[in-house]
Protein backbone atom coordinates (compact mmCIF):
# COMPACT_ATOMS: atom_id res chain seq x y z
CA UNK A 1 0.00 0.00 0.00
CA UNK A 2 3.04 2.12 0.64
CA UNK A 3 4.28 1.59 -2.60
CA UNK A 4 0.78 3.08 -3.85
CA UNK A 5 0.74 6.10 -2.20
CA UNK A 6 4.14 6.65 -3.81
CA UNK A 7 3.20 6.47 -7.20
CA UNK A 8 0.23 8.51 -6.55
CA UNK A 9 2.20 11.06 -4.80
CA UNK A 10 5.21 11.14 -7.02
CA UNK A 11 3.14 10.87 -10.50
CA UNK A 12 3.22 14.73 -11.04
CA UNK A 13 6.98 15.26 -10.86
CA UNK A 14 7.35 11.71 -13.38
CA UNK A 15 4.79 13.28 -15.40
CA UNK A 16 6.85 16.71 -15.60
CA UNK A 17 10.01 14.95 -16.17
CA UNK A 18 8.84 12.61 -18.98
CA UNK A 19 5.11 14.16 -20.18
CA UNK A 20 6.61 17.05 -21.73
CA UNK A 21 7.99 15.23 -24.63
CA UNK A 22 4.13 14.55 -25.42
CA UNK A 23 3.26 18.10 -25.39
CA UNK A 24 0.30 17.88 -22.95
CA UNK A 25 -1.00 20.24 -20.33
CA UNK A 26 1.16 19.61 -16.83
CA UNK A 27 -0.99 19.00 -13.53
CA UNK A 28 -1.57 21.40 -11.25
CA UNK A 29 1.57 21.79 -8.17
CA UNK A 30 1.02 20.97 -4.42
CA UNK A 31 -2.70 20.42 -5.12
CA UNK A 32 -3.53 19.89 -1.23
CA UNK A 33 -3.56 23.24 -0.46
CA UNK A 34 -7.01 23.20 -2.18
CA UNK A 35 -8.08 20.89 0.99
CA UNK A 36 -9.99 23.27 3.45
CA UNK A 37 -8.19 22.92 6.60
CA UNK A 38 -11.86 24.24 7.69
CA UNK A 39 -14.33 21.85 9.81
CA UNK A 40 -17.20 24.05 9.37
CA UNK A 41 -16.82 24.31 6.29
CA UNK A 42 -16.29 20.80 5.25
CA UNK A 43 -19.60 20.24 7.20
CA UNK A 44 -21.61 22.17 4.71
CA UNK A 45 -19.92 20.60 1.27
CA UNK A 46 -16.51 22.56 1.10
CA UNK A 47 -18.16 26.06 0.57
CA UNK A 48 -16.60 29.47 2.17
CA UNK A 49 -16.35 32.46 -0.17
CA UNK A 50 -19.97 33.83 0.65
CA UNK A 51 -20.70 32.51 4.22
CA UNK A 52 -20.73 34.39 7.70
CA UNK A 53 -17.23 34.91 8.59
CA UNK A 54 -15.42 33.09 11.28
CA UNK A 55 -11.52 31.96 12.32
CA UNK A 56 -10.79 30.35 9.21
CA UNK A 57 -12.50 33.36 6.80
CA UNK A 58 -8.64 34.46 5.15
CA UNK A 59 -8.45 30.72 3.64
CA UNK A 60 -11.96 31.48 1.56
CA UNK A 61 -12.32 35.08 0.81
CA UNK A 62 -10.19 37.48 3.56
CA UNK A 63 -12.77 39.74 2.95
CA UNK A 64 -15.00 38.44 5.56
CA UNK A 65 -12.59 38.75 8.08
CA UNK A 66 -14.11 42.52 9.05
CA UNK A 67 -17.26 40.32 9.94
CA UNK A 68 -15.87 37.90 12.52
CA UNK A 69 -17.66 36.98 15.70
CA UNK A 70 -15.31 38.33 18.05
CA UNK A 71 -13.02 40.98 18.92
CA UNK A 72 -9.99 38.25 18.49
CA UNK A 73 -10.48 34.46 17.01
CA UNK A 74 -7.78 31.57 17.45
CA UNK A 75 -8.69 28.06 15.63
CA UNK A 76 -7.36 24.96 15.35
CA UNK A 77 -8.72 21.68 12.96
CA UNK A 78 -7.24 17.84 12.56
CA UNK A 79 -8.28 16.32 9.53
CA UNK A 80 -6.94 12.29 9.10
CA UNK A 81 -6.06 11.51 5.15
CA UNK A 82 -6.73 7.70 3.86
CA UNK A 83 -7.29 6.91 7.21
CA UNK A 84 -9.20 3.51 6.24
CA UNK A 85 -5.52 2.92 4.20
CA UNK A 86 -2.72 4.23 6.93
CA UNK A 87 -2.68 6.21 10.11
CA UNK A 88 0.31 8.85 9.45
CA UNK A 89 -1.54 11.20 7.15
CA UNK A 90 -3.62 14.09 8.07
CA UNK A 91 -4.09 17.70 7.32
CA UNK A 92 -3.54 20.27 10.78
CA UNK A 93 -4.63 23.94 10.36
CA UNK A 94 -4.26 26.71 12.66
CA UNK A 95 -5.61 30.45 12.35
CA UNK A 96 -5.55 33.91 14.14
CA UNK A 97 -8.02 36.61 13.15
CA UNK A 98 -8.60 39.91 14.97
CA UNK A 99 -10.08 42.92 14.72
CA UNK A 100 -8.26 45.80 14.06
CA UNK A 101 -10.95 48.16 14.59
CA UNK A 102 -14.81 48.95 13.30
CA UNK A 103 -13.33 49.05 9.83
CA UNK A 104 -10.33 46.50 9.38
CA UNK A 105 -9.06 43.05 10.33
CA UNK A 106 -5.93 40.84 10.24
CA UNK A 107 -5.35 37.87 10.38
CA UNK A 108 -2.70 35.05 10.08
CA UNK A 109 -2.34 31.05 9.56
CA UNK A 110 -0.68 28.05 9.55
CA UNK A 111 -1.44 24.35 7.35
CA UNK A 112 0.70 21.27 7.26
CA UNK A 113 -0.06 18.04 5.50
CA UNK A 114 1.67 15.30 5.06
CA UNK A 115 1.06 11.53 3.49
CA UNK A 116 3.29 9.84 6.53
CA UNK A 117 6.36 8.07 5.98
CA UNK A 118 7.28 6.22 2.53
CA UNK A 119 8.79 3.75 1.36
CA UNK A 120 10.30 4.03 -2.05
CA UNK A 121 12.02 1.34 -3.88
CA UNK A 122 12.49 -0.26 -7.48
CA UNK A 123 12.43 -3.48 -7.17
CA UNK A 124 11.59 -6.24 -3.92
CA UNK A 125 15.59 -6.82 -3.52
CA UNK A 126 16.14 -3.24 -3.55
CA UNK A 127 17.18 -1.55 -0.14
CA UNK A 128 14.19 0.85 0.59
CA UNK A 129 14.35 4.11 0.82
CA UNK A 130 11.92 5.77 2.96
CA UNK A 131 10.70 9.48 2.99
CA UNK A 132 8.44 11.61 4.75
CA UNK A 133 6.93 14.09 2.26
CA UNK A 134 5.13 17.15 3.40
CA UNK A 135 4.07 20.27 2.18
CA UNK A 136 3.10 23.81 4.78
CA UNK A 137 1.57 27.42 4.20
CA UNK A 138 2.29 30.33 5.97
CA UNK A 139 -0.84 33.23 5.62
CA UNK A 140 -1.47 36.84 6.21
CA UNK A 141 -4.52 38.62 5.19
CA UNK A 142 -6.15 41.70 5.84
CA UNK A 143 -9.95 42.53 5.32
CA UNK A 144 -11.15 46.27 5.01
CA UNK A 145 -15.38 47.70 5.12
CA UNK A 146 -15.93 49.73 2.41
CA UNK A 147 -19.49 50.63 3.73
CA UNK A 148 -22.34 49.22 5.54
CA UNK A 149 -22.46 46.41 2.92
CA UNK A 150 -19.58 45.69 0.95
CA UNK A 151 -16.21 44.65 2.55
CA UNK A 152 -12.58 43.41 0.51
CA UNK A 153 -9.56 41.67 1.26
CA UNK A 154 -6.28 40.90 0.23
CA UNK A 155 -4.00 37.86 1.68
CA UNK A 156 -0.14 36.69 0.87
CA UNK A 157 0.86 33.08 1.33
CA UNK A 158 4.09 31.09 1.18
CA UNK A 159 4.09 27.64 -0.02
CA UNK A 160 7.06 25.06 0.64
CA UNK A 161 6.17 22.00 -1.08
CA UNK A 162 9.02 19.28 0.35
CA UNK A 163 8.53 15.60 -1.90
CA UNK A 164 11.91 14.36 -0.69
CA UNK A 165 11.81 12.44 -4.15
CA UNK A 166 14.66 10.22 -5.29
CA UNK A 167 18.22 12.89 -6.30
CA UNK A 168 17.64 11.60 -9.77
CA UNK A 169 14.55 12.99 -10.11
CA UNK A 170 14.56 16.63 -8.46
CA UNK A 171 16.55 18.76 -6.35
CA UNK A 172 17.48 18.13 -3.02
CA UNK A 173 15.66 21.65 -1.72
CA UNK A 174 11.96 22.06 -1.17
CA UNK A 175 9.70 23.92 -4.18
CA UNK A 176 8.66 27.35 -3.01
CA UNK A 177 6.30 29.69 -3.85
CA UNK A 178 4.69 32.85 -3.21
CA UNK A 179 1.07 33.39 -3.54
CA UNK A 180 -1.82 35.85 -3.46
CA UNK A 181 -5.38 36.18 -2.37
CA UNK A 182 -7.98 38.68 -3.08
CA UNK A 183 -11.49 38.89 -2.66
CA UNK A 184 -14.85 40.56 -2.17
CA UNK A 185 -17.48 40.17 -0.05
CA UNK A 186 -21.52 41.69 0.25
CA UNK A 187 -23.60 41.39 3.01
CA UNK A 188 -26.92 43.39 2.84
CA UNK A 189 -28.51 45.26 5.30
CA UNK A 190 -31.40 42.83 7.52
CA UNK A 191 -34.97 43.34 5.27
CA UNK A 192 -37.26 43.16 8.61
CA UNK A 193 -40.88 42.09 7.87
CA UNK A 194 -43.75 41.21 9.66
CA UNK A 195 -42.61 37.33 9.61
CA UNK A 196 -38.93 36.29 8.92
CA UNK A 197 -35.98 38.76 8.90
CA UNK A 198 -33.68 37.67 6.07
CA UNK A 199 -30.32 39.02 4.33
CA UNK A 200 -28.49 38.25 1.16
CA UNK A 201 -24.98 37.44 1.21
CA UNK A 202 -22.54 37.28 -1.66
CA UNK A 203 -18.73 36.47 -2.39
CA UNK A 204 -15.81 36.10 -4.74
CA UNK A 205 -12.71 35.25 -4.21
CA UNK A 206 -9.31 34.43 -6.33
CA UNK A 207 -6.66 32.06 -4.41
CA UNK A 208 -3.20 30.97 -5.08
CA UNK A 209 -2.17 33.47 -7.88
CA UNK A 210 1.86 33.45 -7.56
CA UNK A 211 5.09 31.90 -8.85
CA UNK A 212 5.17 28.35 -10.15
CA UNK A 213 7.13 25.91 -8.53
CA UNK A 214 9.99 23.59 -10.07
CA UNK A 215 10.26 19.86 -8.52
CA UNK A 216 13.41 19.49 -11.34
CA UNK A 217 16.43 20.79 -11.33
CA UNK A 218 16.82 23.31 -14.30
CA UNK A 219 13.72 21.50 -15.39
CA UNK A 220 9.96 22.70 -16.37
CA UNK A 221 7.94 24.74 -13.32
CA UNK A 222 4.68 23.62 -12.78
CA UNK A 223 1.42 26.01 -11.72
CA UNK A 224 0.15 27.23 -8.56
CA UNK A 225 -3.50 25.74 -8.24
CA UNK A 226 -4.82 29.44 -8.91
CA UNK A 227 -8.77 29.21 -8.51
CA UNK A 228 -11.69 31.07 -8.66
CA UNK A 229 -14.52 30.65 -5.95
CA UNK A 230 -17.29 32.78 -6.31
CA UNK A 231 -21.34 31.72 -4.08
CA UNK A 232 -24.37 33.60 -3.04
CA UNK A 233 -26.57 33.01 -0.06
CA UNK A 234 -29.52 33.97 1.89
CA UNK A 235 -30.11 34.02 6.04
CA UNK A 236 -33.64 33.41 6.82
CA UNK A 237 -33.63 34.69 10.83
CA UNK A 238 -36.76 33.53 12.45
CA UNK A 239 -36.24 35.25 15.81
CA UNK A 240 -33.53 36.08 18.05
CA UNK A 241 -33.25 32.48 18.78
CA UNK A 242 -32.98 30.66 15.65
CA UNK A 243 -31.33 31.36 11.70
CA UNK A 244 -31.04 29.34 8.67
CA UNK A 245 -28.45 30.04 6.38
CA UNK A 246 -28.23 28.45 2.77
CA UNK A 247 -25.47 29.16 -0.01
CA UNK A 248 -24.57 28.26 -3.07
CA UNK A 249 -20.81 27.94 -3.92
CA UNK A 250 -18.45 26.90 -7.63
CA UNK A 251 -15.23 27.36 -7.92
CA UNK A 252 -12.75 26.12 -11.16
CA UNK A 253 -8.74 26.48 -11.32
CA UNK A 254 -7.90 29.87 -13.72
CA UNK A 255 -4.36 27.91 -14.78
CA UNK A 256 -4.00 25.95 -18.06
CA UNK A 257 -3.70 22.07 -16.23
CA UNK A 258 -4.96 19.13 -17.30
CA UNK A 259 -6.96 18.69 -14.07
CA UNK A 260 -9.29 21.83 -14.16
CA UNK A 261 -12.90 21.30 -13.83
CA UNK A 262 -16.14 23.14 -12.28
CA UNK A 263 -16.94 22.71 -8.60
CA UNK A 264 -20.48 23.38 -7.13
CA UNK A 265 -21.01 23.26 -3.29
CA UNK A 266 -24.61 23.86 -1.96
CA UNK A 267 -25.07 23.66 1.81
CA UNK A 268 -26.95 24.76 4.52
CA UNK A 269 -26.16 25.78 8.33
CA UNK A 270 -28.93 26.06 11.03
CA UNK A 271 -28.18 28.52 14.15
CA UNK A 272 -29.88 27.71 17.80
CA UNK A 273 -28.95 30.62 20.24
CA UNK A 274 -25.18 31.25 18.78
CA UNK A 275 -24.25 28.17 20.30
CA UNK A 276 -25.58 25.11 18.18
CA UNK A 277 -24.58 24.65 14.88
CA UNK A 278 -26.53 21.92 12.75
CA UNK A 279 -24.60 21.89 9.13
CA UNK A 280 -25.06 20.05 6.05
CA UNK A 281 -24.09 19.95 2.14
CA UNK A 282 -23.20 18.80 -1.04
CA UNK A 283 -20.45 18.71 -3.68
CA UNK A 284 -20.45 18.07 -7.20
CA UNK A 285 -17.30 17.83 -9.42
CA UNK A 286 -17.82 18.04 -13.28
CA UNK A 287 -14.90 16.16 -13.87
CA UNK A 288 -15.28 12.44 -15.31
CA UNK A 289 -13.22 10.48 -12.89
CA UNK A 290 -13.40 11.97 -9.64
CA UNK A 291 -13.23 11.37 -5.99
CA UNK A 292 -15.34 14.86 -5.19
CA UNK A 293 -18.51 14.06 -5.47
CA UNK A 294 -20.07 13.76 -1.60
CA UNK A 295 -22.39 14.26 0.60
CA UNK A 296 -21.87 16.42 3.80
CA UNK A 297 -22.69 16.04 7.75
CA UNK A 298 -21.60 18.41 10.23
CA UNK A 299 -22.44 20.00 13.69
CA UNK A 300 -21.18 22.44 16.14
CA UNK A 301 -21.39 23.17 19.99
CA UNK A 302 -20.43 26.53 21.54
CA UNK A 303 -19.61 26.82 25.76
CA UNK A 304 -18.51 30.02 26.95
CA UNK A 305 -15.58 31.14 24.44
CA UNK A 306 -14.68 27.91 23.26
CA UNK A 307 -16.20 26.52 19.74
CA UNK A 308 -16.28 22.43 19.29
CA UNK A 309 -16.54 21.16 15.59
CA UNK A 310 -17.05 18.29 14.01
CA UNK A 311 -17.43 16.45 10.30
CA UNK A 312 -18.17 14.17 8.12
CA UNK A 313 -18.21 12.82 5.00
CA UNK A 314 -20.13 10.53 2.63
CA UNK A 315 -18.66 9.54 -0.63
CA UNK A 316 -20.94 9.51 -3.74
CA UNK A 317 -18.44 8.70 -6.04
CA UNK A 318 -17.03 5.69 -7.55
CA UNK A 319 -13.68 6.68 -6.58
CA UNK A 320 -12.51 6.79 -3.20
CA UNK A 321 -12.42 9.86 -1.38
CA UNK A 322 -9.45 10.45 1.04
CA UNK A 323 -11.92 12.10 3.85
CA UNK A 324 -14.48 9.70 3.87
CA UNK A 325 -15.46 7.20 6.99
CA UNK A 326 -13.28 9.43 8.81
CA UNK A 327 -14.55 12.41 11.53
CA UNK A 328 -13.00 15.15 11.34
CA UNK A 329 -12.42 18.16 14.11
CA UNK A 330 -11.53 21.44 14.88
CA UNK A 331 -11.90 23.73 17.91
CA UNK A 332 -11.45 27.91 18.31
CA UNK A 333 -11.70 30.40 20.64
CA UNK A 334 -13.57 33.49 20.59
CA UNK A 335 -11.90 36.24 23.13
CA UNK A 336 -13.02 39.98 23.93
CA UNK A 337 -16.13 41.67 22.69
CA UNK A 338 -19.22 39.45 20.68
CA UNK A 339 -20.82 40.52 17.57
CA UNK A 340 -24.00 38.98 16.40
CA UNK A 341 -24.50 40.91 13.09
CA UNK A 342 -28.37 41.15 12.94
Amino acid sequence: MRTLLAVLFFFPISFLVHGQQEEVLPNAAVPWIRIPADIRASGMGDIGVATEADVNAARWNPAKLVWLGHTTELGFSYLPYLRTLINDAFLLGANYAKRINDESSLAVGFTYFTIGEVELRETIDQEALFVQPNTFTLDVAYGLQLNDEVSVGAGLRFISDNQQTPDDLTSDRAGNALAADAGIFYRSRLRITEGNDTRWRAGIALSQIGTPISYVSDGPESPLPSTLRFGVGRDIIYDYDSMLSLTLEANTLVVDVADNSWGFGLGGEYVFRGDLFLRSGYYVDTASNTDRNYLTLGAGVRRGNLLVDMSYLFSTSRVVNPFENTLRVGISFGFGQRFYHY
